[in-house]
């Protein structure tokens, strides 16, 4: 096995969990040497590329600039973690001649790698983007907000096409973006993580009905019982021998109140509970290769309610999901409302060739609630000014808006929200879909209402829509939203959408009940 393909074994990492699955991979990565997969890594300066549509070994040219392509080939390779590709980056001339070949530790490209293309004729853009949490096969904790990340980088490659040097001044984040300064590090030692025990003794008919709820008559043994303000959680195991970093045993936990004890409404099957002083923490066996993956986080002074991130000045790049705060102000649900940001190319799905930069267009809005009536805040960054005169106004600068209520997506339409004369906002019905079947129609929306500014770099919109225009009573905890905005820095030219697809959450309370967060995670019947 060549160095490289070595290299590349390390880095693509063995799941420590996944112990059952060690023999298979290493038997498959012993076959690497004299697979035709492998040989196709060996590719030398010299060598002519071929693009190759196999998912399992694609080679694809990417782009073209000057005397240079680069081109991209992703390798698949049995492994027993997330993700079991090796990606090689590779520059060549004209005529697909390979003039350098960046892999392993060294290529700029993998996992998360979403677009590479050329700004210059030797300068190259990667963008990366990390996708939302159990959004195909990302896995982590569920935190209540959207985790998703973008990331830009800027490479220069030398005259001879040899040399790939990251610029990172080329690079500068947006202000929200960038983390605050650490703080010194404490010198006390981290505390001992505290190990699942029986602080209480279990008392044998409790044990017993907490078997009958888990539908278990024997078969689950207490791994911990703790009890607080008049409640106590039972975590039983199916197995006598509780093993952290396994998935062979299933937790069971139960909340006991008086002479009710029933199963908390786990959607997972959970092996692993960690304890911290606040919380428990449970890990599904939903990983790659049925290893560790998702986790889900519960109080321990409220065990029936989940914990979420923060939301009162939180900015994140996506809004799947987006938590829809509720105050007695807008103002004040304005203050906890989270902030989601465009201002790449990877949030236009259209017209991206006629983006510059975030300076161009760039969007930050937030989704607030007061009894009702919701209330859209937008700040854009746009340094071509063109609001509504006549017509649709498609073609001038606005917003756009597709509200979908209720989970099963049945029927939606879209709003187009113009940025009329004297501040005013003028609100258009522009498509209703309804059983799959799109239609366009110019209407009025009367029930919208709200008002526009200039910034000092472009615009500000505030629009108040009544909360059963989103949200559907009949299913009220889900209901999908994007919102874009769009560009026409030539007067009756529409340039490009910038924005975001999403889905709303309106939590009775923040962060929810467990039960109420699982109902939002059943199957659309």
């Amino acid at each position: 096995m060549s160095d490289a393909r070595r290299n590349g074994w390390k880095r693509a990492g063995v799941n420590p969990w996944a112990r059952a699955l060690s023999a298979w991979a290493l038997v498959s990565a012993l076959s690497l040497s004299w697979s035709p997969s492998a040989l196709a890594q060996g590719e030398t300066t010299g060598e002519r590329l071929v693009e190759n549509k196999d998912p399992l070994n694609r080679t694809e040219r990417l782009d073209c600039q000057g005397a240079f392509c680069v081109w991209w080939n992703s390798w698949h390779s049995a492994c027993s973690g997330e993700y079991c590709f090796f990606d090689t980056l590779y520059v060549t001339d004209r005529e697909g001649h390979v003039v350098s070949e960046h892999a392993n530790d060294k290529s700029p490209v993998g996992q998360y790698t979403h677009e590479v293309r050329f700004i210059a004729p030797r300068r190259i853009e990667i963008l990366e983007h990390k996708g939302p949490f159990n959004h195909e096969r990302e896995i982590g904790a569920e935190t209540g907000v959207d985790p998703s990340w973008v990331r830009r980088e800027v490479w220069n490659l030398s005259s001879d096409g040899k040399t790939l040097t990251q610029d990172p001044k080329a690079v500068r984040e947006p202000d929200w973006k960038r983390q605050p300064q650490a703080p010194a590090p404490s010198r006390r030692p981290p505390p001992k993580p505290e190990v699942p025990s029986l602080k209480v003794p279990v008392k044998e008919a409790v044990l017993a009905k907490a078997r009958a709820a888990c539908e278990s008559s024997d078969g689950r043994y207490p791994l911990h019982h703790e009890c607080r303000r008049g409640s106590c959680v039972l975590v039983l195991s199916s197995q006598p021998e509780y093993d952290e970093l396994s998935c062979r045993q299933i937790l069971c936990p139960v909340l006991v109140k008086g002479s009710q004890v029933r199963a908390l409404p786990l959607s997972e099957e959970v092996v692993r509970l960690e304890l911290t002083p606040t919380e428990y923490v449970f890990t599904a066996c939903d990983g790659p290769y049925g290893s560790l993956g998702s986790q889900l986080t519960l109080l321990r002074a409220r065990p029936e309610f989940m914990v979420f991130s923060g939301t009162e000045g939180l900015h994140v790049e996506g809004s799947e999901p987006y938590p829809v705060r509720e105050a007695k102000s807008f103002e004040a649900a304005r203050a906890l409302a989270p902030t989601v940001h465009a201002y790449t190319r990877f949030h236009i799905p259209w017209g991206r060739d006629a983006w510059r930069d975030e300076h161009d267009l760039s969007l930050a809005w937030q989704l607030m609630r007061v009894d009702g009536q919701l209330r859209l805040h937008a700040e854009v960054d746009d340094d071509v000014l063109v609001p509504f005169t006549t017509g649709t106004g498609v073609h001038s600068d606005h917003l756009e808006l597709t509200v979908s209520r209720g989970r099963t997506r049945a029927e939606a339409f879209k709003l187009g929200v113009l940025l009329a004369p004297e501040g005013k906002l003028q609100v258009r019905l522009w498509q209703r879909e309804e059983g799959g079947k799109k239609r366009d129609v110019e209407e009025a929306f009367a029930a919208a209402r709200g008002t526009w500014r200039k910034r000092e770099r472009g615009y500000e919109v505030e629009l108040d829509l009544p909360l059963d225009s989103v949200r559907d009573p009949a299913a009220p905890l889900v209901s999908h939203l994007s919102v874009f905005v769009s560009d026409a820095d030539k007067a009756h030219k529409q340039e490009t959408l910038m924005g975001h697809e999403g889905s709303l959450r309106f939590w009775t309370e923040y962060p929810p009940s467990l039960e109420e967060y699982q109902r939002t995670l059943r199957p659309i019947e």
